[in-house]
C-alpha cells in the first residue's frame, strides 16, 4: 500500500469511527430517555451507589448487545458520511487540490475508500451471519427485561400445522422449550394427494430418547394419552371410530426442538443467520414462504445497494472545483434520498405486488447502472 493510500485510509477510518459513533450515541440517548423509566423498575433494588452500579450495568448490557443491530441499520449510510467527511477535511487543506497538481486521478482518490467500504461491508455480513444468530435472545430482550435478577419466563407459545418432512401437519396448545413438551397435540397425516388420512390426538407430547431392550434410539416424541383417528372417507364406515393407540407413542420426526425453535424465532427472523432462514423456508406453510424468501434475496441484495449508493454519492464529493463541494453535498444527499426511497419502496413491493425475488434484486437492476453512469461522470 502507498503512502497515499495509507493516508486516504486513515483518514477515512477516523471519520468513518466518528460517524458511527455520533449515530450509535444519538440513539442510544434518545432510546434511553424515552426507556430509562423501564430500567429503573426491572432493577435488582439497593438505594444509592448500588442502584446506580446495577442500574449501569443493567444498561450497558442491553446496548452492547443492541451494537450489533444498529451497525446492520447504518452499515450503508456510515460509509458515504465518512467518505464525505474525509473530502471535505482534504478539500478544506487543500490537499485534494495538490494531488490533482500531481497528476494523481480522482479514481485514484476513491480507490481506498471504496474498498475500506468492501471491508466494512463484509463485517456487516459476519456481524449477520455469526454474531446476531449467536445471541438472539440478548437482543429479543425488552428493556426491563435484562436486570440480572429477572427471571426468565418459559414461552407458552401455541403451534398451528407447522409441516413436518414427510408431510404431515403439528398443532399442539402449547408449547414449553425449555422442558421441551407439546400439550394438548393434534397430528394430521396426509396422502400423496395432500388429502387428510389420519390424525392423532394426544393429552402431552415430550421429546426423549426412547429403549428398547435397554438399547438407546433415536431421539424421538414420546405421546401421552394418544388417539388415532381414521379419515380416509372411502373407508369403512363402521370402523371409522376413534381407536385408543394406547398410553404411550413414540414417533420419529423433523420438528426436533431445535426446529421448533426455529419456527418461534420468525418473530426474531432478522436476527437468524441465512442457514436457519432456509430451514423456516423449509418448513413454513406457503402463505408464510414468500416473505422468508424475499428476506433470504434482500440478505444479498442490501449489501450491493450499500456499496451501489456509495458509488452514486462519491461522484459529488470527488470534485476539481473546491468551491462547489458544500453544493454538491446537497445534491449527493439527494442522490443518495431518491436511491434509498427507491430501493426502499422495492423491498416492500418484494412478496406483494412483485415476486419476492424480483423485488429484492429490482433496485441493483435500476440503480446499477446509474452508479456505472455517475462514475463515468468523474472529470478526472
Amino acid at each position: 500500500m502507498r503512502l497515499l493510500d495509507r493516508y486516504i485510509v486513515k483518514n477515512f477510518l477516523i471519520n468513518y469511527l466518528l460517524a458511527f459513533g455520533l449515530l450509535v450515541g444519538i440513539y442510544v440517548l434518545l432510546d434511553l430517555i424515552i426507556n430509562v423509566d423501564r430500567f429503573t423498575k426491572a432493577g435488582g433494588g439497593g438505594q444509592g451507589w448500588v442502584m446506580i452500579w446495577s442500574l449501569s450495568g443493567d444498561i450497558i448490557d442491553y446496548y452492547a448487545y443492541q451494537l450489533l443491530v444498529i451497525f446492520q441499520m447504518v452499515a450503508g449510510i456510515i460509509p458515504l458520511l465518512a467518505a464525505g467527511f474525509t473530502m471535505v477535511r482534504m478539500t478544506r487543506h487543500n490537499e485534494l487540490t495538490a494531488m490533482l497538481a500531481s497528476g494523481v486521478s480522482l479514481y485514484r482518490v476513491a480507490a481506498p475508500i471504496v474498498l475500506c467500504s468492501l471491508g466494512f461491508s463484509a463485517l456487516a455480513i459476519i456481524d449477520q451471519e455469526v454474531l446476531m444468530p449467536g445471541c438472539v435472545d440478548k437482543l429479543l430482550r425488552r428493556h426491563d427485561e435484562v436486570s440480572r435478577t429477572a427471571t426468565i419466563v418459559s414461552r407458552t407459545d401455541p403451534l398451528y400445522f407447522v409441516r413436518d418432512a414427510d408431510g404431515s401437519l403439528l398443532s399442539a396448545s402449547r408449547y414449553d422449550p425449555q422442558k421441551k413438551e407439546l400439550t394438548d397435540v393434534v397430528i394430521m397425516r396426509r396422502d400423496e394427494s395432500g388429502r387428510l388420512a389420519s390424525h392423532i390426538t394426544a393429552a402431552k407430547a415430550a421429546w426423549t430418547l426412547p429403549t428398547i431392550e435397554n438399547k438407546l434410539l433415536q431421539p424421538a416424541w414420546l405421546f401421552v394419552g394418544t388417539r388415532q383417528i381414521d379419515d380416509i372417507i372411502s373407508g369403512d364406515p363402521l370402523s371409522r371410530v376413534a381407536e385408543k393407540v394406547g398410553d404411550y407413542y413414540y414417533t420419529q420426526s423433523t420438528l426436533t426442538p431445535e426446529q421448533l425453535d426455529l419456527v418461534f424465532s420468525k418473530k426474531a427472523v432478522e436476527f437468524l443467520s441465512s442457514a436457519q432462514v432456509q430451514k423456516l423456508i423449509a418448513n413454513s406453510p406457503a402463505i408464510t414462504q414468500a416473505g422468508l424468501v424475499k428476506i433470504m434475496h434482500i440478505r444479498f441484495t442490501q449489501p450491493i445497494m450499500n456499496l451501489i449508493m456509495l458509488l452514486i454519492g462519491i461522484p459529488y464529493l470527488l470534485t476539481r472545483v473546491p468551491g462547489r463541494l458544500v453544493v454538491n453535498i446537497f445534491f449527493c444527499m439527494g442522490a443518495v434520498g431518491v436511491c434509498f426511497v427507491g430501493t426502499f419502496v422495492m423491498f416492500q413491493m418484494a412478496g406483494t405486488m412483485l415476486l419476492p425475488q424480483v423485488g429484492a434484486w429490482l433496485p441493483v437492476v435500476v440503480f446499477g447502472p446509474i452508479a456505472v453512469a455517475m462514475l463515468d461522470m468523474i472529470k478526472t
